[in-house]
């Protein structure tokens, strides 16, 4: 093995890396789960979590990959042979409607050209041609990381609302929450779906949906199998003790700040259009979207 001096510096979409001062609570002595010093630190956590994606609604937190956050979305809210309206905007966009179809479940999935985000046109169409209301959800990835096409997700509600459609929205912020401005109360979202490698710089190991009051509606009809991703309750189940001081400590500081971060998604777009300038300078062909401010990522690590 070639040895390397100096410290290593992780350069790809994600995990991001994680702040000394996660790393360090991470350290600490483990304490008692069932203890009133953890009840409390969970309590901050959910609560601050909650804050971070821009909702006074409850937050599931489950020890997972972003695939498991996937999976919980979906088998808490549909039922065998439940349409699904999905987009291909890129990789990860395709292996989620290929989960849903490994359910069982019905999955209408728009060809995509991997250049764009979701078109809330396309989104109105579709809905506005199901007047019997088979499709229960349209899912959609709002920061495509294999791609780097952001989609709106508030037009894309507004579509959905002008179609008068009771589709959930189900919203993947894997790669966008803590990089991307989003509200998930303010813009209509059902579900969303996000982790902590990411916009959160902490270590991989922790999912997380945050859920609408129409959501856990549909929670209490769906009839896919759960049992570990089931909903109820889980938002006041006990979280690993590393994982909950990593949370309080992020970079983030989700205890301490809005859903929006003021200060942190501004510096974060500017860093991506630098990076976009920086790629047209060095004489390299941009996909047709990335010259369009619109339906560009601001989260740097989706470059």
């Amino acid at each position: 093995m070639t040895y390397q001096s100096g410290r290593h510096f992780l350069q790809i979409p994600g995990p991001a890396n994680v702040p000394d001062r996660v790393l360090r609570a991470m350290a600490a002595p483990t304490i008692d789960h069932r203890g009133p010093e953890f009840a409390s630190l969970a309590r901050r956590v959910l609560a601050g979590v909650a804050r971070l994606c821009g909702t006074a609604r409850p937050v599931a937190l489950y020890p997972s990959s972003g695939t498991g956050a996937w999976e919980a979305a979906l088998v808490n809210t549909l039922s065998p042979g439940d349409r699904v309206l999905a987009f291909e905007t890129g990789h990860f966009a395709t292996l989620w409607a290929q989960m849903a179809g490994k359910f069982g479940l019905d999955v209408d999935l728009v060809p995509g050209d991997w250049r764009r985000g979701v078109q809330a046109g396309q989104v109105g169409e579709k809905l506005a041609a199901d007047p019997g209301h088979q499709i229960k959800a349209v899912t959609i990835v709002h920061n495509e990381t294999s791609t780097g096409c952001a989609s709106q997700i508030p037009l894309i509600r507004a579509a959905m609302d002008d179609a008068r459609h009771p589709a959930l929205l189900i919203v993947d912020t894997i790669s966008s929450l803590g990089s991307v401005e989003y509200r998930h109360d303010e813009w209509g979202v059902d579900v969303t779906i996000w982790c902590s490698q990411k916009g959160m710089m902490l270590p991989p190991g922790l999912d997380l949906n945050a859920i609408s009051e129409k959501a856990l509606a549909a929670a209490a009809r769906a009839r896919l199998p759960r049992s570990y991703w089931d909903w109820p309750g889980r938002e006041s189940r006990s979280l690993a003790t590393a994982s909950a001081r990593r949370l309080t400590t992020s970079g983030q500081r989700p205890d301490r700040r809005g859903p929006m971060m003021p200060r942190t998604i501004p510096r974060l777009s500017r860093s991506a259009g630098v990076s976009r300038s920086q790629v047209a300078t060095c004489g390299t062909r941009s996909v047709p979207s990335l010259r369009i401010e619109a339906a560009s990522s601001g989260a740097v690590t989706a470059r």
